[in-house]
């Protein structure tokens, strides 16, 4: 089977942001971003009572902090989202998309063959860790931040076997995205 596929940023974009959330790499980037304004304020407020602080400054700081850190928890995912369209366009203002935006994968036996123009990269079965379906798009996610965007805009018909496929091949349940 073979799709063809024409990426647009609105694509690679939620790929990023898809990634972010579904991969372990993604994940573990935001709960450190989670525990760095909580920890650093712990810290804070141990120092506070080791210098022996006024009650009254101790609970100003408990009750700042605390609020500063619910809301640095709750806002961080979106914050790296945003990191990752404002370092997305600086790049491509610059020249230098980080994607290609044409290519044909070839779901061969072994693996998905990319071929973009005269170049092609086979990637195994093997290493693909998680299959995430959005309404209109298929996310294949290899080792780390790699993967592959499937558009079903495009390519309706072959997106939707291309996800029952991949299921079967390696074995993964396709993930359902609840928002896009």
């Amino acid at each position: 089977m073979k799709v063809h596929v024409k990426l647009k940023d609105t694509d690679y974009l939620k790929f990023c942001e898809c990634q972010l959330t579904h991969s372990s790499r993604g994940k573990r980037t935001i709960l450190v971003q989670r525990l760095t304004l909580p920890l650093i304020s712990v810290a804070m407020v141990i120092g506070f009572i080791v210098f022996h602080a006024s009650t009254k400054a101790l609970v100003i700081e408990i009750l700042t902090l605390g609020v500063a850190s619910v809301i640095w928890v709750i806002g961080v995912p979106e914050m790296l989202k945003s990191n990752i369209r404002r370092d997305f366009y600086k790049k491509k203002n610059n020249g230098r998309l980080p994607y290609k935006a044409d290519s044909l994968l070839d779901f061969g036996d072994e693996g998905i063959t990319e071929i973009r123009g005269d170049d092609s990269e086979t990637v195994p079965y093997s290493i693909i860790t998680s299959l995430v379906k959005s309404e209109d798009r298929l996310f294949v996610f290899t080792d780390g931040d790699k993967g592959f965007v499937i558009p079903f805009n495009d390519a309706a018909k072959n997106g939707r076997k291309a996800a029952k496929f991949l299921s079967d091949k390696t074995g993964l349940q396709v993930e359902e995205l609840s928002d896009n």
